[in-house]
């Protein structure tokens, strides 16, 4: 009981609010499609627990990600996926409010849609059940934390996880460079 006491007076918590932009794009095995990054966005809350020089700091955040691909016989067309993100980043405090971070993030799809521009149109395809409903990437990145309640966080995403859905399609992965600002409420 004792040692616990001195676990919870030893850390310093934080919750708060954060959001940014996000520069998506999908890594593909298909030599005829490539994918450019388009800016989306992000936002949801945070928890910090900090003890001394390492924090943990698990985020629920809404994500955007979308991309423009270039596809032999299609042209251009525009993908724009939506995510529950929770990535849970371990976060290393070298010198005061400097951070390097690291982690898992695990992505639950809520909504894809694919736009494509021909002779006769713009036309808008539901594509959600052509990706798998969930996606694992590592978020490797740094930051800063103000002491009065500001924070600013730069990452990249790698996917880790093939996410297309289709039987005879090619391994697609993710990749997304973000950067966030956010504020902590409990200073």
């Amino acid at each position: 009981m004792l040692l616990s006491t001195g676990i919870v007076n030893g850390q310093d918590l934080g919750f708060g609010l954060k959001g940014g932009l996000n520069l998506a794009s999908l890594k593909v095995d298909d030599p005829e499609a490539s994918y450019k990054s388009k800016v989306g966005y992000h936002a949801g809350i945070f928890l910090r627990a900090k003890f001394s020089k390492v924090a943990v700091q698990p985020e629920v955040l809404l994500f955007t990600q979308k991309t423009n691909g270039e596809f032999a016989g299609f042209g251009d067309v525009e993908e724009s996926f939506t995510y529950v993100s929770v990535p849970v980043m371990l976060k290393f405090y070298p010198i005061a409010g400097l951070n390097l971070q690291a982690g898992p993030q695990f992505g639950f799809l809520v909504d894809g849609d694919r736009k494509f521009d021909t002779i006769l149109g713009t036309f808008k395809e539901d594509i959600k059940d052509s990706y798998k409903k969930s996606d694992v990437s590592i978020s490797v990145g740094g930051g800063y934390d103000f002491g009065f309640g500001l924070g600013l966080d730069v990452r990249y995403n790698i996917g880790l996880k093939d996410i297309n859905n289709l039987a005879d399609g090619e391994e697609v992965k993710s990749k997304v460079f973000l950067v966030s600002i956010g504020w902590n409420f409990i200073k």
